[in-house]
C-alpha cells in the first residue's frame, strides 16, 4: 500500500432501529411461551400418546391406569402431566424463569437499540430454537408409531418460528446514516 492510497476505514455496523422492536417482543413472547408451554400441553385437550403411568419405585405400571376399587396397594401411582418433559419440575420453571428475566433484559437492550441486547437475543433465539426443535423431535418420531399431541406440535413449530423470526429480524443491519451534503458558501456576483 503506497502513501497516496487511502486506508480503509472500519465502519461500525448500524442497528435497525425499525426491526429491532418488533424482535424485542417477538423475544418476549418466545421467552413466555416456553415458560408457558408445559401448562398449554395439559390443558390443550386430550393425550392422544395414551396414559403412562409410573409408580413411585419408578417401575413402569401395567396399562391398567384405574385399578379395581379394593385393591390395596402401598405403591403410590401418579400421571405423568407438568413435569415430564426435558426440563420438567421446579429445577425446569426455575430455569425457564431466569431465562425470561434474561430475554426481558435483552429486549430492553434492543429497544435501546444497544449492541448487548442484540446479541443476547440472538444467543437466546438459538437457545430456544434448540430447546424447540429437542422437545419437537420426539413427536415427529412418536408420529410413525402413533397420533402425537397436536397442541405440543404445534408449540414445537410455533418455538421454532419465534426463534427463527428473532435471529433473522435482530440479524438484519440498519442503513448507513447519510452523511451530510457540504454548505456550499453563496457566490457573491
Amino acid at each position: 500500500m503506497s502513501a497516496l492510497e487511502a486506508k480503509p476505514v472500519k465502519t461500525k455496523r448500524i442497528l435497525n432501529t425499525k426491526l429491532l422492536p418488533i424482535a424485542a417482543l417477538l423475544l418476549v413472547v418466545l421467552a413466555l411461551l416456553f415458560l408457558a408451554a408445559p401448562l398449554i400441553r395439559t390443558s390443550g385437550g386430550s393425550q392422544r400418546t395414551g396414559n403412562i403411568v409410573v409408580q413411585a419405585n419408578g417401575q413402569s405400571a401395567p396399562q391398567t391406569v384405574n385399578p379395581a376399587p379394593g385393591a390395596g396397594t402401598n405403591l403410590t401411582t401418579r400421571r405423568l402431566g407438568v413435569g415430564g418433559g426435558l426440563m420438567g419440575g421446579r429445577a425446569g420453571t426455575f430455569i425457564y424463569f431466569v431465562a425470561l428475566l434474561v430475554s426481558l433484559a435483552a429486549a430492553v437492550g434492543m429497544l435501546y437499540t444497544k449492541r448487548w441486547g442484540q446479541v443476547l437475543a440472538i444467543i437466546l433465539a438459538v437457545l430456544y430454537g434448540l430447546l424447540g426443535l429437542l422437545s419437537l423431535l420426539p413427536l415427529l418420531l412418536v408420529r410413525f408409531t402413533g397420533a402425537p399431541n397436536p397442541v405440543s406440535l404445534i408449540l414445537g413449530v410455533v418455538h421454532l418460528l419465534l426463534a427463527v423470526a428473532v435471529i433473522v429480524l435482530a440479524s438484519i443491519p440498519g442503513k448507513p446514516a447519510s452523511a451530510p451534503l457540504p454548505a456550499v458558501p453563496a457566490s457573491a456576483a
